[in-house]
């Protein structure tokens, strides 16, 4: 189980010393935002790993397609690393490269889902 206290507080400690840096050392409070972030996803990589454990146990009773289940985990760290770039680009003032990341992000989850949309249009052919 995650223990949100712990990530709450190491949330804190970043905005904290963010906020000591402030303006005279602005690329410093970059780097702890990114220090910090960087902790907190590898983190959560390693209690992520029992929930994509029962995911797969749930797909293999159901008999589903490993492919899809593959699709679903890639989508959803193109999700989790597209947000972290932008969110990272905002802090640091980039609107523009995060609108690009989230573009790129998009782009990337149309791509990987072509395949479904494949198996999709093969099963409302085959019920018309």
């Amino acid at each position: 189980m995650i223990n949100i206290v712990s990530v709450a507080g190491v949330c804190i400690i970043a905005a904290v010393l963010c906020k000591l840096f402030g303006s005279a050392g602005s690329e410093y409070s970059l780097y702890i935002k990114l220090a910090a972030a960087a902790a907190l996803m590898s983190a959560l990589i390693l209690f992520i790993s029992p929930v994509a454990e029962t995911v797969r146990n749930i797909y293999e009773r159901a008999g589903a397609d490993e492919e899809y289940l593959t699709i679903l985990f890639k989508s959803l760290g193109i999700c989790y690393i597209t947000q972290f770039a932008c969110d990272i680009c905002r802090d640091s003032g980039e609107s523009a490269l995060a609108s690009q990341a989230e573009l790129a992000g998009k782009l990337s989850l149309l791509i990987l889902a072509l395949p479904l949309f494949d198996s999709l249009s093969e099963i409302v052919s085959g019920l018309i």
